[in-house]
């Protein structure tokens, strides 16, 4: 006989949690980031020197977004030396963490020293003029002394290594600016990398749902409703083992994730429970429940990650409640008279 359609749904959850469970380790796993060498000459274009050092700020790009009136105190500094005053806000946020000791702007370097005053928006800024020579003296590093990534980019062009720092180095008195090759490549691996990250629990609380509910098909074939309140709180609960073993057997098993992983899980996988309160209409029960799940795995998250846990605790518990959709459509659906009672 063939499976039933609660059967086929259950096996199908159970595939899309288990896939789910290596998101992280199929978006992280092969990150690779490839760093482009090219040589430069002290009097050219600073962008692409400000581009690989982290001793030079491309001024002319952090204030690309910041509106000529508000550029004032900088074109008074690069003029005169100096500027002392306050700030628009405007232009405090684009001078923010500008605090390499050189510059690139308006094509040319400059000494740059920027000081604040407690949590106002007065500021000191201060410019020189500088050759470009004396720039690629002070901030160029001796390649040979560099990663073997390094030397492989500015050998060869490129160079795919995930330890490759970027800079100015010097090889047999050129200058090579070693930088990421595509930023937009590296925002989009980190991106997925994160949303790996997110979906990783979400998937082990899928399947913790799909292995209680096959057991429980699997125990009573013929049960017209297969659902509980005390059985779904048992395959909520299911997800707590499951996530453990998947973090300690798969990931680094420290205590963060061992905390946070399981604690994500638990409140996916509630949406079990959730459903056939629902089906019920147990809706007082329904309410205590969720914002109980939800402040347990938030004190959780907060007691293993300290005061950011505050913020990625509640984080989480949203991202659960949401995703928990599907175990609660399967809760719902289970908790109802089922349409076949003959084993699956």
């Amino acid at each position: 006989m063939p499976p039933s359609t609660r059967t086929l749904a259950l096996l199908a959850l159970l595939v899309v949690g288990l896939g789910l469970s290596f998101a992280f380790h199929a978006t992280a796993g092969d990150t690779q980031i490839t760093y482009e060498a090219t040589a430069v000459e002290p009097g050219e274009d600073p962008a692409s020197v400000a581009d690989a050092a982290r001793n030079v700020t491309d001024l002319d790009e952090r204030l690309s977004d910041t509106s000529d009136r508000h550029r004032e105190p900088v074109r008074t500094a690069a003029a005169t030396g100096s500027f002392e005053g306050s700030l628009s806000p405007e232009l405090d946020i684009a001078l923010d963490d500008a605090d390499s000791p050189y510059v690139a702007y308006n094509g040319s370097y400059y000494e740059w020293t920027l000081s604040t005053r407690g949590e106002t928006t007065n500021a000191t800024i201060e410019m020189r003029e500088t050759g470009p020579e004396t720039v690629f003296d002070a901030v160029a590093r001796p390649a040979a002394a560099a990663s073997s990534g390094v030397r492989t980019a500015i050998d060869e062009g490129t160079a795919t290594n995930g330890s490759l720092r970027s800079g100015l180095y010097r090889q047999d008195g050129a200058y090579y600016a070693v930088a990421v090759e595509s930023e937009a490549a590296v925002f989009a691996q980190v991106a997925s990398s994160i949303v790996g990250f997110v979906l990783t629990p979400v998937g082990r609380g899928y399947a913790a749902v799909a292995l209680g509910l096959l057991a429980y098909r699997y125990r009573d074939p013929t049960r017209d409703r297969l659902l509980t309140p005390r059985r779904a709180a048992a395959v909520a609960a299911l997800a707590l083992p499951v996530a453990l073993v998947g973090t300690a057997l798969f990931e680094s098993g420290s205590l963060s994730r061992i905390v946070t992983g399981p604690a994500s899980a638990t409140v996916v996988a509630a949406g079990v429970l959730a459903g056939v309160l629902a089906a019920q209409r147990r809706w007082a029960l329904l309410a205590g429940t969720t914002v109980g799940i939800g402040l347990l795995a938030t004190a959780a998250i907060a007691g293993a990650l300290g005061v950011v846990g505050l913020i990625f605790g509640p984080l989480a518990v949203l991202i659960g409640v949401a995703t928990g959709a599907v175990p609660f459509g399967y809760g719902y659906w289970f908790a109802r008279p089922a349409p076949e009672v003959s084993a699956g």
